[in-house]
């Protein structure tokens, strides 16, 4: 039991260690947005976030993925204690990262009078693209540092370099925006770029491996399964762009611009306020599975584990969030963005099912099962598709949430059978009924939220809230052996 709770304690760690990292970076580029808008105006914030999205674009692209794939054999490596293969890993991903970077910024550079006319419809922006370049370069390079932090499991180190680049960049930014406006544009995203890979690299350095000696015609050769889960992982993700594209495309032609403006508005709350756990608890689990990847009974143990931390942490906030989304559009938007909450009402169940569900698919990653994995994210994404449109034919934005809800479910159902058929990993009893009992406790919450009488709903509302927040003690209880309300309590007697 002693084991199993400290498992589970370095998931709440990590998980409220990257949480803390994620909320901190989403304030600095909330920070640098409203410098942006005070000092340059939505033109310029406009201007900003195309130059983004074709950076994050090409370095997607062009880095075929390996800063995720080589997750995985660096963790392996360094969890086998085996010095010579750990610095043959780590040198291997940096020689591929290297040609990646200069791939991207050889294609950025090329490509700059197409990329200004596909972006902005002109030639007008060669020059700033031909400056982009070198962005892409840094950016690709820092993904790979700290895919090697990573896999080390160097959490500390890749929290201190993933907060002090954005921090950097945000105290940097707005002074070249103050004094330089729109020139000052591309010094900005220079600065913080160099500053991500100076920090990423500052701390990989502290690593201790043994330099080894190997061409780059070495490196590709002994890197093909990098490199074949690092295209599978890219095409999985450029799969979502095509998804989410088509389905505001139909959205846009058959209803209007507004309507798109309202789903995407609560697609970006679920997943940039749920997603801030998610990711966060996902940035350490990825590197302890791909450590046990060959032992199924450990993975088994694993999964369940990070799906019960999940749901302990998102339960709550669930039920929180169905009272104060209104308030939330009112503060993030206006009050004619409301009307997103008829879908994210509904979608928000299907975050509660995929905490557990991811914790499945990740397995695939971390067994290199390159095929499984992108033949059922294709299946899903295209059954997605179909799902979606029809279901704001006939629904609207209820449709899409209920759509949501559907493909989570086909998800996790998807998952537990290639699972099982594979590996005999299954949830166990206990997390399918603390599953079943969480979106009850949702449930209610979703129904309870539209009493007409204001102090029965919040009255009912938080009464709701704090018996999900009991269950979730219970579970934590439960799982760490840890008497949480005693913890707290005495904490308060040595105050006093």
């Amino acid at each position: 039991m002693s084991n199993d709770s400290g498992t589970y304690k370095e998931i709440f760690k990590s998980t409220f260690l990257f949480g803390f990292v994620q909320v901190l970076n989403i304030i600095s580029k909330v920070g640098i947005n409203k410098a942006v808008a005070i000092f340059l105006g939505a033109e310029g914030l406009g201007v900003i976030s195309l130059y983004q999205s074709t950076i994050n674009l090409i370095a997607s692209a062009s880095g075929l993925g390996i800063s995720q794939s080589a997750v995985r054999d660096i963790s392996e490596a360094n969890s086998e204690s085996d010095g010579v293969r750990l610095s043959r890993t780590i040198e291997i991903t940096t020689k591929i990262i290297w040609f990646t970077a200069l791939f991207g910024a050889v294609v950025t550079l090329f490509m700059s009078k197409l990329l200004s006319k596909w972006t902005f419809g002109n030639e007008d922006y060669v020059i700033p693209f031909c400056w982009l370049s070198i962005v892409v370069f840094l950016n690709v390079l820092s993904e790979g540092k700290l895919a090697v932090l990573k896999g080390m499991r160097e959490l500390r180190a890749l929290a201190k370099a993933s907060l002090l680049g954005s921090l950097v960049g945000l105290i940097s930014g707005v002074p070249f925006y103050y004094f330089l406006g729109y020139e000052g544009v591309l010094p900005s995203l220079i600065t913080t770029a160099l500053s991500t890979l100076f920090f990423s690299w500052f701390y990989v350095r502290k690593i201790k491996y043994t330099a080894v000696e190997l061409s780059f015609k070495k490196s590709f050769r002994e890197a093909s399964g990098m490199i074949k889960m690092g295209v599978a992982l890219m095409y999985v993700s450029f799969l979502g762009f095509i998804t989410d594209y088509i389905i505001r495309i139909y959205i846009s032609n058959n209803s209007s611009l507004q309507m798109v403006g309202f789903f995407v508005a609560g697609s970006t709350i679920i997943s940039s306020y749920f997603g801030i756990i998610i990711n966060a608890m996902s940035t350490d689990y990825y590197p302890r599975i791909s450590a046990i990847s060959n032992d199924d009974r450990r993975l088994a143990e694993e999964v369940n584990k990070q799906s019960e931390v999940g749901l302990i942490l998102v339960g709550p906030l669930v039920v929180l969030f169905m009272f104060v989304l209104p308030l939330m559009i009112k503060i993030l938007y206006t009050e004619n963005f409301l009307v997103s909450i008829d879908y994210i009402s509904y979608a928000i169940f299907g975050t509660l099912i995929l905490v557990c569900s991811n914790s499945m698919g990740m397995v695939l990653l971390a067994k290199q099962r390159s095929n499984v994995f992108v033949y059922s994210v294709t299946f899903s994404r295209l059954l997605g598709i179909i799902l979606n449109i029809l279901s704001f034919k006939y629904f609207g934005l209820i449709g899409l949430g209920i759509a949501a809800i559907i493909m989570a479910i086909i998800h996790i159902v998807l998952m537990a059978i290639i699972m099982f058929k594979l590996y005999k990993i299954t949830f166990k009893p206990e997390l399918i009924v603390m599953l079943f009992i969480t979106i009850g406790l949702c449930i209610l919450a979703f129904f309870v939220k539209d009493f007409s009488n204001i102090f029965t709903r919040y009255a009912s509302g938080s009464l709701l809230f704090i018996v999900s927040l009991l269950y979730s003690v219970y579970n934590t209880n439960r799982v760490m052996n840890i008497n949480v309300i005693g913890v707290i309590t005495s904490k308060f007697n040595k105050n006093d």
